[in-house]
């Protein structure tokens, strides 16, 4: 099996995680921003009971590489994740979906920029089948958009282009990050990074507050989240980037959304439109175009 074959493979993994992630958010009832805290919590100490002696070797690193290893678990947790689930709070994942699936386009010319890929027009190509595959996957039909009247559209807009910049950086930093680190150690290094920008946030901001009576139930709900998502998914998007740089694993694991529109039209009845149809051949043709791709 050729190195590309198996990132390509981990990076599906990754895809498969966050896909079925879908579960227990929908169980949950508070609100992702709460939420992301205990997920971040969760992974940092799954990622510390592994690897916490090599992660240990991160406070002998110059500080150059040590503000990189906190500056990409910022962008990538507590600013990108937080600004997601904000703006799904503040509008719909209608709007937050298409939006942030741009970071496809933005991470191939980041990385194009830092030398970590080589721009090919097939590789573009893919990466925008994949842009208007989310577009169509997260978008809405009217009705449903009504039901959203009075949330605040351009706030929402704004948070998830946030996101969409914040995770673009964060993931294509990723692929800067030293190789003396295995994928489980980077991660952790990053979620810990992450935890503390968060933690500074619920102190200043006042929000530690609305942590108190937050029901057991959505509290596991986000537990296995931070196992899944945080833990499992991201150690194999990591681990993925090391071996072939950033924009092919997050092209392949941004067609995510299309597992989850099927749980939810699955498990949570919600509405199957053409637009799906369409948006996953788009999101298919995207990965399959990736094939075409010189290693």
């Amino acid at each position: 099996m050729s190195v590309t074959t198996y990132a390509y493979l981990l990076a599906a993994g990754a895809t498969l995680c966050w896909g079925f992630v879908v579960i227990p958010i929908k169980l949950a009832r508070i609100p992702g921003r709460l939420g992301i805290g205990i997920s971040m919590l969760t992974g940092a100490i799954a990622m510390l009971l592994i690897a916490g002696p090599e992660m240990a070797g991160f406070f002998g690193l110059p500080w150059q590489e040590m503000g990189r290893f906190v500056l990409t678990g910022c962008l990538q947790f507590a600013l990108g994740c937080g600004a997601y689930y904000e703006s799904i709070r503040q509008g719909s994942l209608s709007i937050a979906v298409p939006v942030t699936r741009v970071k496809v386009i933005l991470t191939l010319f980041f990385s194009v920029f830092l030398g970590l890929e080589v721009f090919t027009w097939s590789l573009l190509g893919a990466c925008v089948l994949v842009v208007l595959g989310g577009i169509l996957v997260g978008i809405k039909t009217k009705a449903t958009a009504a039901r959203s009247t009075g949330k605040r559209h351009g706030v929402s807009m704004a948070l998830a282009g946030f996101a969409c910049l914040c995770w673009a950086l964060g993931e294509t930093l990723i692929g800067t990050l030293p190789e003396q680190f295995g994928a489980v150690a980077k991660n952790g290094l990053m979620l810990c990074s992450g935890l503390v920008v968060y933690s500074l946030y619920l102190v200043v901001s006042g929000a530690w507050r609305e942590f108190k009576g937050i029901p057991r139930r959505d509290v596991l709900c986000y537990v296995v989240h931070g196992l899944v998502s945080f833990s499992l998914a991201y150690v194999l998007f990591v681990k993925a980037v090391g071996l072939i740089g950033p924009p092919r694993p997050v092209l392949i694991s941004s067609t995510y959304p299309l597992i989850s529109a099927m749980i939810g039209w699955m498990l949570f009845g919600e509405r199957y439109s053409w637009r799906l149809a369409l948006g996953a051949l788009f999101l298919v043709g995207g990965v399959v175009l990736l094939q075409f791709v010189g290693s």
